[in-house]
């Protein structure tokens, strides 16, 4: 698993380390980095997995010309990635300009093939949701690519959950032994847990879909653009996190998107027994209730402080994004809160009450 992530040179980052922990959380202002940490890793993926056009530009990253991809305050004229793992097995690329500007990459000394075999997208021991998944359909289309199990907007979900729903999941992801082991069981539990409904799913043989339907505590079943638009958003996650094996990696952007504030506390409850199963997760985030969510569960031993690792994204006055890690107490509590990390509430509050 990947556990230290080097990016220099990557848009807004000029030269920074990420410690990657069973449970990893990028929060921050808008514009800070938070996606180009992300995209560094989805490019290493992509390059790795097949050779393309523009080592910049594919399915999984797309920036545009290479002046768009590098860091134009420290000048860059070039771009490195350096992912590590436990055992030390390591990757680095390093991504350039050659003399007649087409944009190249290369492996920096030997890399580990370990490393490469884990980020090879055909080996499937990372997955990646976007935050422009898919919402509510009809129907969803079936999946007939060697590549993905879920899509990167999420929309082969709902096929893998109809062909897999019968599948007995990792045992360290089953919540309630009691209730049963399979993939179906153990979704519609924590669908039931994080927001009151559960999901069926039905192939319309002879055709290239899959049919969905969500019902809720004491309502019929009903078609997905017939209910809140949060449980199409959220089937994606649990599916995939649930289908995973230990060592996996998940990388999710914006979980919280069309999710109530109860339901985005619970989800991270997920993230945090995910986290402590086996799985790492890297969380981009704006949400408080996530934040939040992981001090309850430190508070609340579900996971220790020593694997979680959230990073607070900002933009100094270079315009060089500078993470900063923020530090826990075994409670929970915040040992170096930065201004602007989730303050707005107090901030508004202070307002509001003439303070």
């Amino acid at each position: 698993m990947i556990s230290q992530l080097t990016i220099k040179g990557l848009k807004s980052i000029d030269n920074t380390d990420l410690a990657i922990k069973p449970l990893t959380l990028f929060v921050g202002m808008n514009s800070s980095g938070k996606s180009t940490a992300v995209q560094s890793i989805l490019l290493a993926m992509q390059n790795i997995t097949e050779e393309i056009g523009s080592p910049i530009n594919g399915d999984l990253v797309s920036i545009g010309e290479f002046d768009e991809a590098t860091n134009f305050r420290s000048n860059s004229k070039e771009i490195e990635i350096h992912l590590e793992s436990e055992n030390d097995a390591s990757v680095r690329m390093k991504f350039y300009e050659d003399e007649q500007q087409m944009v190249k990459w290369k492996y920096e000394g030997q890399p580990s093939e370990e490393m490469i075999a884990y980020l090879h997208r055909k080996n499937k021991r990372i997955q990646y949701l976007s935050a422009n998944r898919t919402g509510a359909q009809d129907t969803y289309s079936k999946n007939y690519s060697s590549n993905l199990n879920f899509g990167n907007l999420g929309e082969y979900t709902i096929h893998y959950f109809e062909t897999h729903k019968k599948d007995i999941i990792h045992s360290s992801l089953i919540k309630d032994q009691e209730l049963g082991s399979t993939l179906q069981i153990q979704v519609n539990y924590w669908m039931n847990h994080i927001i009151d409904a559960e999901l069926t799913t039905e192939d319309i043989v002879r055709t290239d879909k899959v049919k969905a339907q969500f019902h809720m505590s004491g309502n019929r079943k009903v078609r997905p653009k017939n209910i809140g638009s949060g449980l199409s958003y959220l089937i994606s996650i649990i599916v995939s996190i649930l289908s995973s094996n230990e060592g996996d990696l998940l990388v999710i952007e914006n979980p919280e998107i069309h999710l109530h504030p109860r339901a985005q506390s619970r989800l991270t409850e997920l993230f945090a027994f995910a986290a402590q199963s086996g799985l790492k997760l890297i969380i981009e985030s704006h949400s408080d209730h996530i934040f939040n969510g992981v001090r309850k569960a430190i508070n609340k031993k579900t996971i220790t402080s020593n694997d979680v690792s959230v990073y607070y994204f900002k933009i100094d006055n270079n315009y060089i994004t500078t993470p900063t890690r923020i530090e826990f107490k075994a409670n929970g509590n915040v040992v170096n809160h930065q201004k602007g990390l989730f303050d707005q509430f107090d901030d508004d509050l202070d307002e509001l009450l003439g303070l």
